[in-house]
């Protein structure tokens, strides 16, 4: 095998595992402007996490339309229809 084909090879192993880091993510900041946290996409489910970083809870999207809210500790915290 030589050097281009390794490398073809290579760039066709990781790009699935570089789409699927690429998540969509959203920044939110206060009234002041100073960052308040943040979120993160995957599939039906949106996580938060507060301005240090630390995971918040998470949101799921449900076949019916309606949405799921779970906080930090995975305990079901309500549903909006």
């Amino acid at each position: 095998m030589n050097r281009r084909t390794a490398i073809i090879t290579i760039a066709i192993l990781l790009l699935p595992t570089l789409a699927q880091a690429q998540q969509p993510s959203r920044s939110f900041y206060d009234r002041n402007g100073s960052f308040a946290g943040s979120s993160s996409e995957r599939g039906n489910s949106t996580s938060f996490y507060d301005r240090h970083g630390k995971f918040d809870g998470t949101a799921i999207r449900n076949r019916d339309g309606s949405t799921s809210f779970y906080d930090r500790n995975g305990h079901y915290a309500g549903q909006r229809r």
